[in-house]
This record gives C-alpha cells, sequence and structure tokens, in this order.
C-alpha cells in the first residue's frame, strides 16, 4: 500500500530551576474537574512563550499557553489518580523554567467524560459552523453507527488534504474547526480535530490521537471513536486520500497497523 506523507511537528524542552514567581501567577480553574478537565490562564508581564505540563506518575502531556491572559482548557486523560500541573516558561532556546503548579485529584466514574470536551487541541462551541453543520447533517438519525458514518463521510468526500501547508507550519500550530470547515482543506491534525470536535457536540466521545502508522510516513493524527463499547479508530485524512485515488479501504481500522503516542 502505497504511504502518504502526512506530517505533524513535534516539539520538546528542557526545564531548568524556577523563576522568581510574580505577584499575580497563572490560574489553574478546577471548577470542571468532574468533566475531566482544567482551565489554566496567566497575565505575565512579559510575552515569552509559556508551556503547560500535566504530569501522573511517569506519564506527562505538554501544552502552549499565551501570557495574554488567554483560557485554554486541558484534560486529565491518563486515568483517575493524582495529577500535577506546571507553568514554566521561556528562558532562552529551548530552555524553561518553572513558574508555578498545583495538583488536583481526578475520581471520574466514566472516564470517557473526558473525550466530550472542548480542549485546546480540539476547540469547538455550539454556535460555530461546523458544529451546527454537523446537527443539520444528523438530522433525526438516531443511532450512533449512522451519526458517525455521516459525519465522517462528509469529511472524506468533501476535504482536500493541504500539501502546501506543511512549509508554513510551527511547533506552536494548532488546528482551527472553524478555518478548517471554510477553507475544505487541511493537515491531518486539521482533520482529526474537525471530526473530534463534531462528534463531541453530540456527546459521543472521541479522541484525537497521535502517533505513526503504516499507512503515511511522517507523524501522523487520527481519531479514535467510541461505539458499542469499545474504541475503534478512524483516520479520515488517509480515507479522504484513498478516496480520490480509487484505493481500497474501510471505514474502522486494524489497531495493529497504528502506534499510538498521545492521546487528547
Amino acid at each position: 500500500m502505497k504511504k502518504w506523507s502526512i506530517m505533524l511537528l513535534i516539539m520538546g524542552f528542557m526545564v531548568v530551576n524556577p523563576l522568581k514567581a510574580e505577584a499575580s501567577g497563572p490560574v489553574f480553574d478546577t471548577s470542571d474537574l468532574d468533566r475531566g478537565v482544567v482551565h489554566v490562564h496567566y497575565n505575565a508581564s512579559h510575552d515569552r512563550p509559556l508551556r503547560v505540563m500535566i504530569t501522573k506518575g511517569d506519564q506527562r502531556y505538554t501544552y502552549q499557553l499565551k501570557p495574554d491572559g488567554t483560557v485554554d482548557s486541558f484534560p486529565l486523560q491518563m486515568g483517575n489518580g493524582t495529577y500535577k500541573i506546571d507553568v514554566v516558561q521561556n528562558i532562552g532556546g529551548n530552555r524553561y523554567s518553572f513558574v508555578d503548579s498545583t495538583q488536583v485529584s481526578l475520581a471520574l466514574e466514566d472516564p470517557n467524560l473526558v473525550f466530550l470536551n472542548s480542549i485546546q487541541e480540539i476547540r469547538w462551541a455550539s454556535e460555530d459552523p461546523p458544529i451546527q453543520n454537523s446537527a443539520r447533517m444528523i438530522g433525526d438519525k438516531t443511532s450512533k453507527d449512522q451519526q458517525i458514518q455521516t459525519v465522517y463521510e462528509y469529511i472524506i468526500n468533501n476535504y482536500r488534504y493541504d500539501f502546501d501547508k506543511i512549509p508554513t507550519l510551527t511547533s506552536t500550530y494548532l488546528p482551527d474547526i472553524v478555518q478548517t470547515y471554510r477553507v475544505k482543506k487541511g493537515i491531518c491534525y486539521d482533520y482529526s480535530s474537525l471530526l473530534a470536535a463534531m462528534k463531541r457536540s453530540e456527546a459521543i466521545p472521541v479522541k484525537l490521537v497521535k502517533g505513526y502508522t503504516s499507512h503515511v510516513d511522517e507523524y501522523h493524527a487520527w481519531n479514535e471513536v467510541y461505539l458499542n463499547g469499545q474504541w475503534h479508530i478512524i483516520d479520515s485524512t488517509v480515507d479522504a486520500v484513498y478516496q480520490q485515488h480509487g484505493t481500497d479501504f474501510t471505514m474502522i481500522k486494524n489497531p495493529s497497523e497504528y502506534q499510538k503516542v498521545y492521546e487528547y
């Protein structure tokens, strides 16, 4: 099977000694902890890059944070238990220093609640055009299978992979589902964020997953959808390309062909 170059950027950095805390530090909002999400914002006195690091045991996820007070939402997707949430700031090159931190304890009865939220990687609101369009397409369909199939087919039939976008990407790139919906093209990250947002808005748990697959040559993004009590892999980016080139494919992918690195 031919592989397609579908790229997603990876970033790494190292953390050094903490700086002196500012008078007004980061704000950690845990009001939605019962949904498995935390909100963080920081009105910093500088414009240096900030990162949020969320750690549980030996697992860690790192996100960007704007220094202008913009509120961002981050998932607690590593299961129940104690999470440490750190805000760090850039002090030159790939070196970061601790600013502030907090700890939270997660105890969800339903772990899939985490994968229904609007978060930094999958940002959506009920008034967004793609979310409203998804509701129109679903109409009176009550079967979750039909609802997923409808949106999946809409994406693979109407969106094109944007190869011209790759040279313009930076390590801070984040999907914008409204923009993707408007231009009808994007990279794997865009496809996966759009599908996840459209399904989450209809109370169907969906993950955005990053990692590797035998279908493409580069770091990649796809979805896992919770259906009939199980998680199933759906790769709308690959399938859109396959459809355009007349290659056979199925919506549900073989897990042995995918290697997960991160999930959101």
